[in-house]
């Protein structure tokens, strides 16, 4: 029996850890061994202003020197949203004047040109899932730690939200229909088997829906998906792929919980949905570390061009070994439901419990 050290993909009920770390040095607000719900501000800090380069000159139509003596500011001035920055002369279309976009300060002034700086942004980080604070690290983040369900996306768009899990397809084929999106599930996470119609992504953004989970997506979606900010977790890949039938299994289990959803991966996270304990429900014994691969154990495939496919381990390899693209790899030969056997690397497979 070989371990495996990379986390499996799906689970149904797994302890979870999640470091929430601020992009710069802040202030903690929470300690070891509080207990948070995902909307608590756990640490806090203050973020660069954008810099604005507004183009004087090109906007009255008048050389340097004209724009220079119009501006009613200098470099380190500090102005507010609608100040007006340059004086307009008598003959100026009210379309001309010029104000500050933002509260900030001057940066500098020359050749018909203001650089205006953004006052610093306040940027509070949440918790993001329920459970214990069980690490912090000084002036930058914590680490937390749940136990739950979840699934883990092989693609993903529109950063973290919040919400009742909602299943509404029979059938993990099943394409999520536009009809199906409405307004009584608004802060809800939507699962579905299929998206196909780019209008179930604008309808669920236009409700609120706190975001989506489906098996696959149609190639021409991706674009759309990624200029929306709306949560979005797809867990088998581009094309029509019915959602992996544990994994639908397990959240139509979990029908009516809440439930995370994050479609933006990072250093610590991909795309995944988590669906955690309540806090009087027991933990398992059989709850605990990730099982590591063996021979008969069941797995879903995570590439190309076995994606989606669920089989079971034949035989672990002990030393690597040339994979369908040519690279080489350490994996397992994996009977398919066809009884055809192929070679998969341990990263592209995940055990299913």
């Amino acid at each position: 029996m070989i371990p495996i050290t990379h986390e499996t993909h799906f689970s149904p009920l797994t302890q979870i850890v999640r470091q929430r770390v601020l992009p710069t040095a802040g202030e903690l607000l929470v300690h070891r061994g509080d207990r948070v719900v995902p909307t608590d501000t756990v640490a806090r800090c203050s973020l660069p202003g954008k810099v604005r380069v507004i183009d004087v000159a090109g906007t009255l139509g008048v050389d340097t020197a004209k724009a220079a003596r119009q501006m009613q500011i200098s470099a380190g001035d500090h102005v507010e949203a609608g100040d007006l920055l340059v004086k307009p002369s008598l003959l100026s279309w009210p379309r001309e004047r010029i104000v500050a976009p933002f509260d900030g300060t001057v940066q500098d002034v020359g050749d018909g040109y203001i650089f205006l700086r953004q006052d610093p942004q306040p940027h509070v980080l949440d918790a993001y899932i329920p459970g214990e604070v069980v690490e912090t690290y000084p002036h930058r983040g914590v680490s937390i730690r749940t136990t739950g369900a979840y699934a883990r996306g092989v693609w993903g768009s529109g950063g973290e939200g919040e919400g009742i899990l909602v299943v509404r397809i029979s059938d993990a084929a099943e394409p999520l229909s536009w009809e199906q999106v409405s307004l009584r599930y608004r802060g809800a996470i939507l699962v579905g088997g299929m998206l196909q119609d780019p209008r179930v992504l604008f309808r669920a953004q236009q409700f609120r829906l706190a975001g989506l989970v489906v098996g696959s997506i149609s190639a021409g979606l991706k674009k759309v998906c990624e200029d929306l900010d709306l949560p979005l977790v797809v867990t088998e890949g581009l094309g029509e792929v019915p959602m992996a039938e544990p994994i639908f299994h397990t959240l139509r289990t979990y029908h009516g919980r809440p439930g995370v959803i994050s479609g933006t991966p990072d250093e610590e996270k991909e795309a995944e949905v988590i669906v955690p304990l309540r806090a009087d429900e027991e933990l398992s014994n059989s709850v605990g570390a990730t099982r590591p691969l063996e021979e008969g154990a069941r797995v879903r495939l995570t590439r190309s061009p076995y994606l989606g496919l669920l089989g079971e381990i034949v035989s672990l390899s002990n030393s690597p070994r040339e994979t369908s693209i040519g690279t080489r790899a350490e994996g397992a030969v994996v009977e398919l439901p066809s009884g055809r056997r192929v070679f998969v690397p341990y990263v592209n497979m995940e055990r299913l419990e």
